[in-house]
């Protein structure tokens, strides 16, 4: 019976090592999207005419997206499937394209940073950036409720 019940808390502590692991993993994501959607709010309205150009928070929202990109690609382990998480089962079967769509959004983000001298490059760059956010939400995020 001791055995028994030896296993049984080995087991549990173990459950519950995972579990906080799947959420640290799966906070850790959100973050990086948080970030991603922080970075791109403001040049978004300035895209749109909502805002006045500014070249230091263009630039600073392109190194930001640059280096969330880069990072994104180690927060999809198979321990965060699971959970408090909008990312779709897709995003895990699909992680070549899924990171191939990150690994393009930092490039561009690299260049419009190298690019963007003024409103006018701005606009046209911007839409460079921000192009495979919207596949990415498409394919590899649930839909909003």
């Amino acid at each position: 019976m001791l055995r028994i019940l030896a296993l049984a808390s080995v087991i549990a502590l173990g459950a519950t090592v995972v579990l906080a692991q799947n959420a640290a993993g799966v906070a850790a994501r959100k973050d990086a999207m948080k970030q991603y959607g922080g970075a791109v709010k403001e040049p978004g309205a300035m895209n749109k005419g909502e805002a006045a150009f500014d070249l230091a928070k263009v630039q600073a929202s392109l190194k930001t997206i640059e280096e969330v990109s880069g990072r994104a690609k180690t927060l999809f382990g198979d321990d965060t499937k699971a959970g408090d998480t909008d990312t779709l089962p897709a995003a895990f079967d699909n992680k070549a394209d899924l990171f191939d769509k990150f690994d393009k959004t930092a490039a561009a983000a690299k260049a419009a940073a190298a690019a963007i001298k003024d409103e006018a490059s701005f606009k046209a760059e911007w839409g460079k950036v921000v192009s495979n956010c919207g596949g990415c939400h498409k394919a590899y995020r649930k839909p909003k409720s």
